[in-house]
């Protein structure tokens, strides 16, 4: 299946859609996977059906903010990103081959989280929010959250979702993801 769109626009695609759906949907674990699903999809890549897509949005509410708006936990943006990469490897539950999975967690390892240490210091959340706000709020705190939802500008939501989906790309290329028809 080609591609309908070239992976620039692909990846602009996805880091303005982390901007707009921020808006929409607040929580950076669904903004975050939201926006990559949706840019493959609009640029021609399925990795998972818009039904089962849209059955995940509960889940992906509570892991926001380093796991239910704490802080503490690993970014949302992250966890995302993780997400939308497991659906776009296609792991197989029948166990075919058991290291596929420690495989696909290393490949997301090797390019995501350690892209997410250089450029932030770490995956959690606080010390993602310190190194790209200068602060860490916290978000168990309504009036500290109404702040940080006022100033925040995709957060590391639209720069995360532009990497991961040129990382997904760049596998795509190479016959590694599985494309749902």
């Amino acid at each position: 299946m080609p591609l309908t769109k070239s992976a620039e626009e692909i990846m602009n695609k996805a880091e303005k859609l982390g901007i707009e759906y921020e808006k929409v949907y607040k929580g950076c674990a669904q903004t975050t996977f939201y926006a990559i699903v949706d840019a493959l999809r609009w640029g021609g890549l399925e990795i998972i059906p818009q039904n089962l897509q849209d059955n995940l949005y509960n889940g992906l509410c509570l892991l926001s903010a380093g796991c239910c708006f704490t802080g503490e936990g690993t970014c949302g943006a992250v966890v995302g990103s993780v997400m939308a990469s497991g659906f776009a490897y296609g792991l197989e539950t029948d166990l075919k081959d058991p290291v596929a999975g420690n495989k696909a967690g290393a490949q997301v390892r090797d390019s995501l989280l350690n892209h997410f240490k250089t450029e932030y210091g770490s995956i959690l959340c606080k010390d993602v929010m310190r190194k790209y706000f200068g602060k860490a709020w916290d978000l168990t705190s309504e009036k500290m959250t109404e702040e940080f939802l006022s100033i925040t500008d995709g957060c590391v939501i639209r720069k995360t979702a532009r990497y991961i989906v040129g990382v997904l790309l760049g596998k795509y290329e190479k016959g590694e993801l599985k494309v749902t028809d």
